[in-house]
């Protein structure tokens, strides 16, 4: 356990904001960070050249508490960003909070204060709650576990469903040598795996505390295009190919369900944006072929029967039609 006095002679956290025509919502992300009840923090803001106010309520907030500090830089895109307010960052742990979202009261601090007492832990992931546009809300299944295999956490714990830069406390080693990629957008995809690979301890999953994720018509997500999704895709493909031996150590319905994930973004990309085919059969891949994963649905697994007879390319053609 790391003593009183060791705590309050370091910062313990870098909370890092990226941030971007959003003045409508900066203001309850950053009251919520206040809420967190942590001293030993800093909280980085990083304004992307917004061409609103942010700027200036950046300024504002910074110069009343000195936990904040505020980057002002030309815009550069969401990964530039983080990879800025990761390259000035202090503290011995790092998070990401986006500003169009907001953090329950008291969640950061208990998870903070288990990862000090636990140098096992290199990443620490709670439990996400997202409001949908128009009202309503779900919570995202983020239950209690520990993961000492990275790859036990991706298939059993279904990570590649959970991404998320955000909702995770990354011990800060995690990111030797990893940065967000510039100019692709769903860059969470592409850099998780690469943090896994740099995890010398263990991956908690705790429903502790809430990352409360605020669907916006505006941004990224809701406005993707060809290109992001053939990203996307590119990113789970990149994995499938990279991970054949761990794929051949997973139970097969488990893997199974990773590629049904996969399969249905591909079919997005192609029938929505004609992103071509990339993804191979399941047996290329894992070995063999199984549609009986417990998580795949009815109709999924019978595009992946199809595809397993009659090819990729015919069950993407008969889709598309």
């Amino acid at each position: 356990m790391f003593g009183l006095h060791y705590l309050c002679t370091i910062i313990m956290l870098s909370i890092i904001i990226p941030i971007y025509n959003v003045e409508q919502t900066l203001e309850k992300c950053l009251q919520s960070i206040v809420s967190q009840g942590l001293e030993d923090c800093e909280v980085i803001m990083v304004d992307d050249g917004s061409p609103d106010k942010c700027g200036e309520i950046c300024e504002r907030w910074a110069a009343s508490d000195s936990r904040f500090k505020v980057v002002h830089q030309q815009n550069s895109g969401l990964s530039v960003a983080r990879n800025v307010g990761i390259g000035i960052a202090k503290g011995e742990l790092l998070t990401f909070v986006d500003s169009d979202d907001y953090l329950e009261e008291g969640t950061l601090k208990p998870l903070v204060e288990r990862m000090m007492s636990d140098e096992g832990i290199s990443i620490l992931e709670y439990k996400v709650v997202k409001h949908v546009a128009g009202g309503g809300s779900v919570s995202l299944g983020i239950y209690d576990a520990e993961w000492q295999n990275v790859d036990d956490y991706w298939f059993k714990g279904h990570a590649y469903a959970h991404t998320y830069a955000w909702n995770k406390i990354y011990r800060r080693e995690v990111f030797n040598g990893v940065s967000f990629p510039v100019g692709r957008n769903f860059e969470d995809v592409h850099t998780l795996p690469l943090l896994l690979q740099n995890v010398r301890g263990r991956v908690v999953t705790t429903s502790k505390g809430s990352y409360h994720y605020v669907e916006n018509p505006k941004g990224i997500t809701q406005n993707s295009n060809a290109d992001d999704h053939e990203s996307l895709l590119d990113a789970h493909i990149n994995y499938l190919e990279t991970h054949r031996t761990e794929m051949m150590r997973q139970p097969l319905p488990l893997v199974a369900e990773y590629y049904a994930h996969v399969l249905n973004i591909q079919i997005t990309a192609t029938s929505r944006y004609k992103v071509p085919v990339r993804l191979l059969g399941m047996d290329r891949y894992a070995g063999r072929w199984c549609v009986m994963g417990g998580n795949i649905p009815f109709l999924t697994r019978l595009k992946m029967l199809f595809a397993r007879v009659f090819g990729m390319n015919s069950l993407l053609k008969m889709l598309s039609v």
